[in-house]
Protein backbone atom coordinates (compact mmCIF):
# COMPACT_ATOMS: atom_id res chain seq x y z
CA UNK A 1 0.00 0.00 0.00
CA UNK A 2 1.42 3.34 -0.94
CA UNK A 3 -0.13 6.25 1.19
CA UNK A 4 0.12 10.21 0.94
CA UNK A 5 -0.24 12.13 4.45
CA UNK A 6 -0.65 15.19 5.09
CA UNK A 7 0.48 16.81 7.65
CA UNK A 8 -3.00 16.44 9.85
CA UNK A 9 -2.38 12.51 10.32
CA UNK A 10 1.33 12.31 9.74
CA UNK A 11 1.31 14.44 13.36
CA UNK A 12 -0.63 11.58 14.94
CA UNK A 13 2.49 9.21 14.67
CA UNK A 14 4.29 11.85 17.74
CA UNK A 15 1.85 12.61 19.44
CA UNK A 16 -0.64 10.42 20.66
CA UNK A 17 -4.26 11.52 19.99
CA UNK A 18 -7.32 10.53 18.65
CA UNK A 19 -6.24 8.43 15.23
CA UNK A 20 -3.11 7.53 16.32
CA UNK A 21 -3.29 4.19 16.47
CA UNK A 22 -5.07 4.10 13.05
CA UNK A 23 -1.69 5.81 12.07
CA UNK A 24 0.46 3.35 13.64
CA UNK A 25 -1.55 0.85 11.67
CA UNK A 26 -1.42 2.18 8.45
CA UNK A 27 2.67 2.85 8.91
CA UNK A 28 2.78 -0.80 9.55
CA UNK A 29 1.28 -2.05 6.00
CA UNK A 30 2.68 0.65 3.94
CA UNK A 31 5.38 -0.01 1.18
CA UNK A 32 5.97 3.89 0.67
CA UNK A 33 4.85 7.04 2.52
CA UNK A 34 4.39 10.44 0.73
CA UNK A 35 4.34 13.73 2.29
CA UNK A 36 4.97 17.00 1.04
CA UNK A 37 7.34 18.83 1.32
CA UNK A 38 5.57 21.54 3.39
CA UNK A 39 5.30 19.19 6.15
CA UNK A 40 8.61 18.91 7.71
CA UNK A 41 7.74 22.76 8.45
CA UNK A 42 4.47 22.20 9.56
CA UNK A 43 5.52 19.13 11.89
CA UNK A 44 7.88 21.35 13.38
CA UNK A 45 5.54 24.03 13.65
CA UNK A 46 2.95 21.90 15.49
CA UNK A 47 6.12 20.55 17.60
CA UNK A 48 6.53 24.16 18.69
CA UNK A 49 3.12 24.97 19.18
CA UNK A 50 2.46 22.06 21.89
CA UNK A 51 5.39 23.61 23.54
CA UNK A 52 4.02 27.33 24.08
CA UNK A 53 1.07 25.91 24.95
CA UNK A 54 2.61 23.40 27.41
CA UNK A 55 0.88 19.51 25.99
CA UNK A 56 4.39 18.92 26.35
CA UNK A 57 7.77 19.44 28.07
CA UNK A 58 11.03 20.76 26.15
CA UNK A 59 11.84 17.18 26.53
CA UNK A 60 9.65 15.89 24.58
CA UNK A 61 9.77 19.07 21.93
CA UNK A 62 13.61 18.11 21.52
CA UNK A 63 12.75 14.26 21.36
CA UNK A 64 9.73 14.82 18.78
CA UNK A 65 11.79 17.01 16.50
CA UNK A 66 15.08 14.33 16.24
CA UNK A 67 12.21 11.36 15.93
CA UNK A 68 10.79 13.58 12.80
CA UNK A 69 14.35 14.36 11.82
CA UNK A 70 15.30 10.88 12.01
CA UNK A 71 12.01 9.47 10.14
CA UNK A 72 12.79 12.03 7.37
CA UNK A 73 15.15 9.20 5.26
CA UNK A 74 12.70 7.14 5.05
CA UNK A 75 9.41 8.89 3.56
CA UNK A 76 9.24 10.23 -0.07
CA UNK A 77 9.13 13.62 0.11
CA UNK A 78 7.62 15.32 -3.23
CA UNK A 79 9.28 19.06 -3.47
CA UNK A 80 7.05 21.57 -4.32
CA UNK A 81 7.02 22.65 -7.99
CA UNK A 82 4.96 24.66 -10.44
CA UNK A 83 2.76 22.25 -11.77
CA UNK A 84 1.73 21.93 -7.87
CA UNK A 85 2.01 25.48 -7.25
CA UNK A 86 -0.92 26.01 -10.35
CA UNK A 87 -2.74 23.45 -9.57
CA UNK A 88 -2.66 24.90 -5.80
CA UNK A 89 -4.19 28.42 -7.47
CA UNK A 90 -6.73 26.13 -8.86
CA UNK A 91 -7.67 24.16 -5.53
CA UNK A 92 -7.93 27.45 -3.82
CA UNK A 93 -10.82 29.49 -6.11
CA UNK A 94 -12.42 26.14 -6.25
CA UNK A 95 -12.58 25.34 -2.88
CA UNK A 96 -11.45 28.04 -0.61
CA UNK A 97 -8.56 25.95 0.97
CA UNK A 98 -5.95 27.34 3.26
CA UNK A 99 -2.44 28.07 1.21
CA UNK A 100 -1.07 24.94 3.17
CA UNK A 101 -4.20 22.99 2.66
CA UNK A 102 -4.22 23.79 -1.32
CA UNK A 103 -0.40 22.77 -2.06
CA UNK A 104 -1.32 19.28 0.19
CA UNK A 105 -4.07 18.40 -1.80
CA UNK A 106 -2.27 19.55 -5.08
CA UNK A 107 0.61 16.89 -4.19
CA UNK A 108 -1.94 14.21 -3.54
CA UNK A 109 -3.94 15.08 -6.66
CA UNK A 110 -0.13 15.03 -8.37
CA UNK A 111 0.74 11.46 -7.05
CA UNK A 112 -2.72 10.25 -7.75
CA UNK A 113 -1.81 7.47 -10.24
CA UNK A 114 1.06 6.33 -7.68
CA UNK A 115 -0.72 6.34 -4.21
CA UNK A 116 -3.51 4.08 -2.66
CA UNK A 117 -5.19 6.67 -0.47
CA UNK A 118 -5.00 10.33 0.96
CA UNK A 119 -4.53 10.25 4.45
CA UNK A 120 -5.63 13.23 6.10
CA UNK A 121 -7.77 13.93 9.15
CA UNK A 122 -8.66 17.93 8.39
CA UNK A 123 -12.62 17.57 7.52
CA UNK A 124 -12.49 20.26 4.37
CA UNK A 125 -9.58 18.30 2.81
CA UNK A 126 -11.36 15.31 3.46
CA UNK A 127 -14.43 16.72 1.58
CA UNK A 128 -12.05 17.99 -1.15
CA UNK A 129 -10.48 15.25 -1.16
CA UNK A 130 -12.81 12.92 -2.11
CA UNK A 131 -14.48 15.78 -4.32
CA UNK A 132 -11.55 15.81 -6.33
CA UNK A 133 -11.68 11.41 -6.56
CA UNK A 134 -8.89 10.79 -4.31
CA UNK A 135 -9.67 7.84 -1.89
CA UNK A 136 -9.01 9.48 0.99
CA UNK A 137 -8.75 7.69 4.77
CA UNK A 138 -9.18 9.46 8.12
CA UNK A 139 -7.52 7.79 10.81
CA UNK A 140 -10.09 8.95 13.12
CA UNK A 141 -12.64 6.93 11.96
Amino acid sequence: MILFFDTSALIKKYINEKGSDKVDQLFLEAESIFISAISEIETFSTFKRLSIEKAIDDNDYSRLKDEFQFDLQYFNIIDIDESIISNAKILIDKYQLKSLDSIQLATALYLKDEINSFVVCDEKLIKTGKKENLKVTNPNQ
